[in-house]
């Protein structure tokens, strides 16, 4: 990932300019995703942020300077750098079959540095039958402020009674078109910025359970 202006760095701390609507923060993430039998009980999601968002928040919310987070320090990134994107649905989408879900909350989050990284994790409570045994989840910002992507290493994990024969396949999902605006300053190594995008999804099949 290259590096981000700090003067950009506001997306998660609470406000969203539309003139800026083309990528300034890079998320990678990781999905573990919770089953039992027929059911969705919830999702941990873990982001790896960009350096300059990275050194964004340890400058303002590591009192001590030590290079971590205290659990004092952890509510503090929360309160400041994490809590406004319940106004953006966590960017987390769900959907099973004509129905899209977003959460209202989330559980258990915390931050923690990992290889001068900083990464966020949180768990998304949803406990939802799926009728059909396929459902899709999309993490995206619609604006395209924060270009979400999954790892490419072990980016889905798929957990609980019925995960063992349940397979997943990571899609664009050509159908929500995302279109931004000017010119790209910053992007990610190696990728194109054309005014469109489209978001990543998890399209996971489960098995059927047996009477």
């Amino acid at each position: 990932m290259k590096f981000l202006k700090r003067s950009y760095i506001i997306c998660l701390l609470g406000v969203f300019v539309s003139a800026y609507a083309h990528p300034h923060m890079f998320i990678d993430t990781r999905l573990e995703i919770c089953l039992d039998g027929d059911r969705l009980d919830g999702l941990e999601i873990t982001w790896y942020f960009d350096p300059m968002f990275t050194a964004s928040v340890v400058n303002d919310w590591d009192e001590n300077g030590n290079g971590s987070f205290s659990e004092s320090e952890v509510d503090l990134v929360y309160e400041n750098a994490f809590s406004n994107l319940a106004d953006f649905d966590y960017f987390t989408y769900i959907n099973t079959g004509n129905t899209t879900l977003s959460p209202s909350a989330v559980e258990d989050f915390t931050v923690f540095m990992e290889d001068q990284t900083m990464v966020y994790r949180f768990f998304v409570p949803i406990d939802i039958f799926v009728c059909d045994g396929i459902f899709s989840i999309a993490i995206y910002d619609h604006t395209y402020y924060c270009d979400i992507l999954y790892c490419e290493d072990s980016p889905i994990t798929l957990i609980g009674h019925g995960s063992g024969n349940a397979s997943f396949q990571i899609v664009e999902n050509q159908n929500i078109e995302i279109l931004y605006g000017g010119s790209v300053s910053v992007s990610r190594d190696g990728r194109s910025y054309t005014g469109l995008a489209y978001p990543q999804q998890v399209v996971v099949t489960m098995a059927k359970i047996q009477d």
